[in-house]
C-alpha cells in the first residue's frame, strides 16, 4: 500500500479549490454577459427625448366614426381626404423607393417605421425594449390593436389628429379652429398641429457610422424668424366647409391636406394634382444677364422659408444652360447642381453644401465664345432619385418581398426620379426672356422617365 505525503494531499486539494473557483468564476461571468446580452433596455433610455423613436400609442375606436382610419374620417370630410390620398404622406409606406431602402439587411426597420406608419394601431408588433439596448435586436409582442387597412394609410389622419385622453383612455381629435359641433370628441390646440410637422421633418441623429438621419427643415425655418409655419406653404389655405355639403355646415377657414412638397411626386399619374394641391418652385430664375461672353445667372429662393432642396439631404437641384444656333441646334452646354454633398463610406459625413437658404441668391456664373449662339436656353430639375441609385436598387431587389420586388424592378417607369421645375429661353438679340409656365412642364415631366 502506498501512502500520499501529507503535503503533497494539501497541494492536490489547494489545486482542486483553485479549479473549481475557476470554474464557477467561469459560469458566473457567462451568466452575467448572457443576462446582460439579453436584457430589455426601455426604448426612452435608449433615445431619450426622441418623439420618433416610439409610435403614437394604440387609438381606441372613436366616437361616432369607428376606427380611426382615413377612410373613416374620409365619410364626412370628403373634400380633404380626397387630397390627401393623392399626398406624399399617404404614399409614405408605399413608396418604392423607401421600401427598397427598408429592405436593406442594414436597415433598422422598426425605427424607420415610426415615421412612415406612425400609430401603433399600424403596427403588427408591439415593441417593448431592446435587447442590451441594441436597436437592431427589438424586443416585439403581438399588437392586438392591429389594422392592416389603416397600415396601408401611411401617415394617415390621425397621426395628427388623434389621441387618447390620459383620464378617459378614450380616443379625441385635435382641432385646429373650434366652432364646431362634430359628434366625435374635440380637443382645439392648433400649436401641437402646427409643431407635429417637426416630430419627424426636423431631425438629425447618428445611429451609427453609416446610418445617419439629416432632416432639418425645421431648424432652418426657425432659423429665418419667419411668421410662417410648415402648413402655411405645404397646406394652403382654402375657403370650404370642413366636411360634405350635404351636412350643411358654414364654409370656414381650412386647409388644403395634399402636402405637395418638392414637385416630385411618389407615382407619374400624382403629376395632374400638384399645382391643384398648391406646388410651386421655392426657387426663381430672378434674373439672366449676358455681357463680355459671360452669362450669369441669378436664382434666388423666394417662395421657401427653409433652405432649397432641403430634407432627404441626396436631393438637389440640377441646372442645365444649352446654346443654340439660328437652327435650334446646340453648339454650347454646361451643368452644375445645387444641394449637398455626402460621403457614405466608410462613414456618413457631409463634404459641402450649396443650397439656398431662405432669401439668398445663388449666383451661377459661365463664360462662353461662342460666335453662333443665338439664345439660351436655361433649365432647372429637382433631382429626387439618381438613375445610378435607382440602377442599384434594382439590382438590389431579390430584398424585397411581393408586391415591392415587382415595383422595383420596373423603378424607372413607376416611380418619378426627378421634374423639370423652370425652363426659360433667352434670346440674345433681343434680350428677350421667355418662361414656360409650370402647367406644360408637369405635363412634360409625366412622360419623363428616370432621371
Amino acid at each position: 500500500m502506498v501512502s500520499r505525503p501529507k503535503s503533497s494531499f494539501g497541494n492536490w486539494k489547494l489545486k482542486r479549490n483553485i479549479y473549481i473557483s475557476f470554474f464557477l468564476f467561469l459560469i458566473l461571468g457567462a451568466s452575467v454577459l448572457i443576462y446582460l446580452n439579453q436584457r430589455e433596455v426601455p426604448i426612452e433610455q435608449v433615445f431619450p427625448g426622441k418623439v420618433w423613436a416610439k409610435p403614437i400609442e394604440n387609438l381606441p375606436d372613436l366616437k361616432a366614426v369607428g376606427a380611426p382610419t382615413a377612410k373613416n374620417c374620409g365619410n364626412c370630410h370628403t373634400e380633404i381626404y380626397e387630397e390627401w390620398k393623392r399626398s406624399t404622406h399617404a404614399n409614405a409606406l408605399s413608396d418604392i423607393q423607401f421600401q427598397s431602402e427598408l429592405a436593406k439587411p442594414s436597415s433598422p426597420k422598426w425605427i424607420c417605421l415610426n415615421c412612415h406608419i406612425p400609430v401603433q394601431n399600424q403596427r403588427e408588433t408591439i415593441i417593448t425594449g431592446l435587447k442590451n439596448g441594441d436597436y437592431f435586436r427589438p424586443i416585439e409582442i403581438v399588437n392586438p390593436s392591429f389594422n392592416p387597412e389603416m397600415k396601408a394609410e401611411g401617415v394617415t389622419c390621425a397621426s395628427c389628429h388623434v389621441r387618447v385622453d390620459s383620464e378617459t383612455k378614450e380616443s379625441y381629435v385635435i382641432g385646429g379652429t373650434g366652432g364646431t359641433s362634430p359628434p366625435h370628441p374635440v380637443k382645439i390646440d392648433r400649436k401641437q398641429l402646427l409643431s407635429r410637422c417637426y416630430d419627424c421633418h426636423n431631425e438629425t441623429y447618428t445611429l451609427n457610422e453609416s446610418l445617419v438621419c439629416s432632416f432639418q427643415t425645421g431648424t432652418e425655418l426657425i432659423a429665418t424668424k419667419s411668421n410662417e409655419s410648415c402648413s402655411s406653404c405645404h397646406q394652403p389655405e382654402v375657403r370650404r366647409s370642413f366636411v360634405k355639403p350635404s351636412l350643411n355646415k358654414p364654409i370656414r377657414r381650412s386647409h388644403k391636406h395634399g402636402f405637395i412638397g418638392g414637385g416630385v411626386p411618389k407615382s407619374f399619374e400624382l403629376y395632374s394634382d400638384q399645382i391643384r394641391l398648391g406646388y410651386k418652385p421655392g426657387i426663381v430664375l430672378s434674373n439672366i444677364k449676358v455681357e463680355n461672353n459671360t452669362v450669369e445667372l441669378t436664382l434666388t429662393n423666394t417662395n421657401a422659408d427653409h433652405h432649397v432642396t432641403t430634407g432627404d439631404p441626396e436631393r438637389f437641384y440640377r441646372l442645365t444652360l444649352t446654346g443654340l444656333n439660328k437652327k435650334g441646334n446646340i453648339v454650347f452646354k454646361e451643368e452644375t447642381t445645387i444641394g449637398q454633398e455626402w460621403s457614405w463610406s466608410p462613414s456618413a459625413k457631409k463634404v459641402s453644401d450649396s443650397r439656398i437658404p431662405s432669401g439668398k441668391n445663388f449666383v451661377w456664373t459661365l463664360e462662353q465664345k461662342d460666335p453662333l449662339i443665338e439664345s439660351f436656353l436655361f433649365q432647372a430639375v429637382h433631382v429626387r432619385l439618381k438613375d445610378k441609385t435607382s440602377d442599384y436598387m434594382i439590382l438590389s431587389s431579390s430584398n424585397l418581398s411581393s408586391p415591392y420586388k415587382e415595383k422595383v424592378e420596373k423603378m424607372k417607369d413607376l416611380y418619378p426620379h426627378s421634374s423639370i421645375i423652370i425652363e426659360s429661353i433667352y434670346q440674345l438679340k433681343t434680350k428677350n426672356r421667355k418662361d414656360t409656365p409650370l402647367e406644360e412642364l408637369f405635363r412634360r415631366n409625366i412622360q419623363r422617365k428616370g432621371e
